[in-house]
C-alpha cells in the first residue's frame, strides 16, 4: 500500500467513524440484556426463554461470521459494513414493535443476521488504513468502543426503560444507526478501496486450513463465553440476587468496564512493542486473573466485594482482549476478513450458547446463580491452555503461507 494511504486525516476519520459505529452497535446489541428484564414480565418468560431471545441473535450473529469475512474479502468493506448496518439499524426498529416470545426470537435472529457481518468488516477497514505496526492499537481503540459502548448501554437503556419504555427505546437506537449510515455512505473510504484497486480472489479452503486462526478461535471462544454470559446475566443477578434497583444496575455496570478499557489499552500497546509470539503470556495471565477473580465473586460476602472481583475478572478479560488484533499482525491482507469472520464465529457461538444455557442452570438450581458463574470459570480454561500452544515466531505472506 502507498505510504500516502497513512496519512493522519485518513486514519483518523477511519477510527473516529468505526469507533462510533461499534458504540451503536453495542447500543442496538447490549440493550437487550437489560431490557429483558422488563420484557420478559411483559411477555412472561421464564429464564430459558429469557436466555432463548439473547441466544436467537448469537446464533444469526455467528452464522453471519464466517460469510460476512469472507463477503469483505471479496467485496471490501465498506460495502459490507454499509449493508450490514443498514440491516441492523432496521431490525433494532423492529425489535420495538414486537409482541409475542416468537416475535422477538424471529425479530432477534435477522438483527444478527444483519449486524454479524460488521466485526470482520471494521478490521479489514483498519488493516486497510493503518500499517501493521499501528493496527494493534486502532484495534485496541477499536475494542474499547465495545467496551464503552457497554456502558453506555447497560445506563441508557436501564433510563429509557424506566422513563419511556423498553420499545421507545429500540425506536430511538435505530434511528441512530440511520444517521451513522449516511455518515459513513458520506465519509468512509478505506485506501484499500479506491475502485482503481483490484481486490485479489480469496481461497476459503486454504483459510479454513490454517491451524492458527483456529487456535485463535478456540481462544475467543472460552473468552467470549465469560463476557456474554457475565453481559446478559449479571444485570439480572443484580436485581434478584443482590437486591439492587434497576437504574442502579445500569451505573455499577460502568465500573467493571472502566477496568476492561484499562486492559484493552495496555495490551494492544503492549503487542505493538513487544516481539512476534509474545501474546499468548498475556492472554494467559489474562485468563488466569479471570479464573481466580470469577471465583471469588461468586463466593463475595457484599455487594462492594462482589464489584471488586467483577473489576478484577473485567480486567483480567481485558488483557486477553488482545487476542482480537492477532489476525491484523499474523496473516495477509486478502484474507484477513475470513480470518477475522473465523475467529469471531467461535466468539459467536459462545454468545448462542452462554445466555440460555447460564438461564437453563439458573432454572435448574432454582435461582441459584452459582453454577452458572462456575461454567464461566470452565470456560477460561480453553484460552488459558490454547494460548500455550500458539506458534506467532513467523509471519503469512501473501499466499498465506509461513515465511521467516
Amino acid at each position: 500500500m502507498d505510504e500516502s494511504a497513512y496519512n493522519k486525516k485518513t486514519k483518523t476519520i477511519v477510527l473516529v467513524l468505526l469507533f462510533l459505529t461499534w458504540i451503536v452497535n453495542y447500543l442496538d446489541k447490549n440493550s437487550m440484556n437489560i431490557a429483558i428484564v422488563a420484557i420478559s414480565k411483559e411477555f412472561q418468560l421464564n429464564p430459558t426463554q429469557s436466555g432463548m431471545v439473547i441466544s436467537s441473535f448469537f446464533l444469526a450473529y455467528a452464522i453471519m461470521q464466517l460469510i460476512g469475512g469472507w463477503l469483505t474479502d471479496k467485496h471490501g468493506s465498506r460495502k459490507v459494513i454499509l449493508v450490514s448496518l443498514l440491516v441492523w439499524s432496521v431490525f433494532t426498529v423492529f425489535t420495538g414493535f414486537a409482541w409475542s416470545f416468537a416475535s422477538l426470537l424471529v425479530i432477534r435472529f435477522l438483527f444478527g443476521i444483519g449486524e454479524g457481518s460488521f466485526p470482520s468488516a471494521s478490521s479489514v477497514a483498519l488493516a486497510e488504513t493503518f500499517p501493521k505496526e499501528e493496527r494493534a492499537r486502532a484495534k485496541g481503540v477499536l475494542t474499547s468502543a465495545t467496551a464503552i459502548g457497554a456502558i453506555v448501554a447497560s445506563l441508557l437503556a436501564a433510563l429509557m426503560i424506566k422513563h419511556v419504555g423498553w420499545n421507545v427505546m429500540f425506536y430511538f437506537f435505530g434511528v441512530l444507526g440511520f444517521l451513522f449510515f449516511l455518515l459513513l455512505w458520506k465519509y468512509l473510504l478505506p485506501p484499500g478501496q479506491s475502485p482503481q484497486v483490484k481486490r485479489p480472489q480469496v481461497s476459503m479452503k486454504k483459510v479454513l486450513k490454517n491451524p492458527l486462526a483456529w487456535k485463535l478461535m478456540l481462544i475467543y471462544f472460552g473468552i467470549s463465553m465469560v463476557n456474554w454470559g457475565l453481559s446478559s446475566w449479571m444485570p439480572s443477578y443484580w436485581i434478584n440476587v443482590r437486591h439492587i434497583e434497576l437504574v442502579k444496575t445500569g451505573m455499577i455496570s460502568i465500573i467493571p468496564v472502566v477496568f476492561s478499557l484499562i486492559a484493552i489499552n495496555s495490551s494492544s500497546w503492549l503487542m505493538d512493542k513487544m516481539g512476534a509470539g509474545k501474546e499468548k503470556f498475556i492472554i494467559a495471565a489474562g485468563s488466569l486473573i479471570g479464573i481466580i477473580s470469577l471465583f471469588l465473586m461468586m463466593n463475595a460476602s457484599s455487594v462492594t466485594m462482589a464489584v471488586t472481583f467483577l473489576c478484577l475478572a473485567n480486567f483480567g478479560m481485558g488483557l486477553s482482549a488482545v487476542v482480537l488484533a492477532m489476525p491484523l499482525k499474523y496473516f495477509s491482507q486478502e484474507a484477513m476478513g475470513s480470518t477475522v469472520g473465523i475467529m469471531y464465529f467461535g466468539g459467536q457461538i459462545a454468545g448462542t450458547i452462554a445466555p440460555t444455557l447460564l438461564g437453563y442452570m439458573i432454572t435448574l438450581f432454582n435461582g441459584s446463580y452459582d453454577a452458572a458463574f462456575t461454567l464461566l470459570i470452565i470456560a477460561l480454561v480453553i484460552p488459558l491452555i490454547t494460548c500455550f500452544f500458539l506458534r506467532l515466531q513467523h509471519t503469512q505472506n501473501e499466499k498465506g503461507e509461513k515465511v521467516a
